[in-house]
């Protein structure tokens, strides 16, 4: 990989004329697909297009951390979606008690304050010292407890097997912490992760290694959780294993001949079109690029 194809010198102009179609669709309050600003249920609500979805589409098209249009959108969903009397953010405690608190909304969550220059806030803090000290790592044999934070779920965020989109989830948000936030509890959280996801291979059944862990994660997508994003988030993370391999051979087994990765999966219901289904992709592109210099570096 040596003459990087053309698609990616026009994804700069794409970047910038998608982000621009989405803070056009900014409301007055400098939020999405919202009606009432007092309910936190509307900032995730419907989903890919609300306003913490939005967030994360933005920092996963490398939005300047800058823009001034981000701080309405970033201080509203400080305000109204974390919990002080909990310590991590959420949606709606009555009507996602199995859920909460989850480990991918809060993890997402850090990802778009760690991106977005908010990670040395309390709040950011509270959340991975909560995830530090109750997030499980079960692989299957994990008898699920009623008091907190379980509260004797037994199926979605805390079931008998860990969730593995709750450890990638998490694992998104502490690879994005800068240096000057990072603590000895966020680095231990994170080489958890890190391992539970080699565990799987980062894409495969750990109980039936010829699996999948799920029928589309193989399919590269963009926005969105895939193999390759795992990979990307490994390699941010500094992870170097051979257990990465199967993952990254099947990665390089989807390269045209031209050097570009066609988007197999798009994100159903976003916000923007990032193109074509079955068509070389700029972003799919620039991310194995970027996963197979830093495995190679």
């Amino acid at each position: 990989m040596t003459e990087t194809p053309p698609i990616l010198a026009t994804l700069p102009e794409q970047r910038h004329r998608l982000i621009e179609r989405i803070f056009a669709r900014q409301n007055e309050q400098g939020l999405w697909k919202i009606t009432d600003p007092t309910l936190p249920i509307q900032l995730y609500l419907p989903k890919h297009t609300a306003t913490y979805h939005t967030l994360v589409t933005l920092a996963d098209l490398g939005c300047d951390p800058a823009d001034p249009r981000l701080e309405r959108p970033l201080q509203t969903l400080i305000h109204l979606m974390y919990r002080p009397e909990k310590g991590v953010f959420g949606i709606t405690p009555e009507a996602y008690s199995t859920h909460e608190p989850s480990p991918c909304i809060n993890g997402h969550i850090l990802y778009i304050l760690g991106y977005f220059g908010k990670a040395g806030l309390y709040e950011v803090a509270t959340t991975i010292r909560h995830f530090a000290q109750y997030q499980r790592f079960d692989d299957g044999d994990f008898k699920t407890p009623r008091q907190y934070p379980y509260s004797g779920s037994t199926d979605h965020c805390y079931s008998k097997h860990t969730c593995y989109w709750g450890v990638t989830g998490l694992l998104q948000g502490l690879a994005y912490l800068p240096q000057e936030a990072t603590t000895p509890e966020s680095e231990s959280l994170k080489q958890k992760c890190i391992e539970f996801i080699l565990l799987h291979e980062v894409c495969y059944s750990s109980h039936h290694p010829e699996q999948f862990i799920r029928g589309y994660i193989p399919r590269l997508q963009f926005p969105g959780m895939d193999f390759l994003e795992i990979l990307h988030l490994l390699a941010r993370a500094g992870a170097r294993d051979p257990r990465m391999g199967r993952a990254i051979q099947l990665l390089k087994s989807k390269r045209n001949p031209d050097g570009t990765w066609n988007l197999e999966r798009p994100l159903s219901n976003s916000i923007v079109s990032v193109g074509k289904p079955g068509a070389p992709n700029g972003f799919v592109t620039e991310r194995a690029w970027e996963v197979l210099e830093k495995i190679n570096r």
